[in-house]
């Protein structure tokens, strides 16, 4: 058929079709930087950094519904320690929070729980309770009830609350 009977000639369908490939590499650039879960976004945090985030939120949820259970009180022990954010908080008594001791709030003591030479730790120096060497962690709680750590392990570099790139 020719042209006068209304039908497309091969140069218009090649540009016709250079047209749609572009319309359709727009649509993936666009797909691409609009999306919300961008290529080009934060990585999300290591897993070790989860870990230690979610022990936090643990022992923070375990603490209140200790202190629920016991007219406010929160289950600490004698020891204190400066922190970022916490000048004179004291040490969490995990052992409180176990079932072994009636607390039944936690399980088992967190395998980031540090054992400190000096006893003034999470298990009160107790080995047995589960708190080892290889943890990293001491766990603070101030009179609100907020939750802090105190990094004391093998390649803590600072003692500051908060992740410090080591894990347990």
């Amino acid at each position: 058929m020719s042209e006068e009977q209304g039908e497309p000639t091969d140069k218009s369908r090649d540009l016709l079709t250079i047209i749609m490939v572009f319309i359709t590499l727009i649509a993936i650039l666009l797909a691409v930087f609009l999306s919300p879960d961008s290529v080009f976004d934060e990585p999300p945090p290591n897993c070790k950094d989860c870990a230690y985030n979610t022990n936090q939120n643990k022992l923070k949820n375990a603490i209140a519904e200790y202190a629920s259970r016991n007219d406010g009180t929160l289950p600490i022990l004698n020891g204190t320690y400066t922190v970022t954010g916490c000048s004179n908080c004291s040490v969490i008594n995990i052992s409180a929070l176990l079932p072994v001791n009636g607390g039944r709030i936690l399980s088992e003591v967190p395998e980031c729980c540090y054992l400190s030479p000096s006893g003034n730790d999470n298990c009160g120096g107790n080995a047995s309770l589960g708190c080892n060497n290889e943890g990293s962690y001491i766990w603070l709680v101030d009179t609100q009830g907020n939750v802090f750590s105190y990094c004391a392990g093998a390649g803590c570099t600072t003692n500051n609350s908060g992740y410090q790139d080591v894990w347990p």
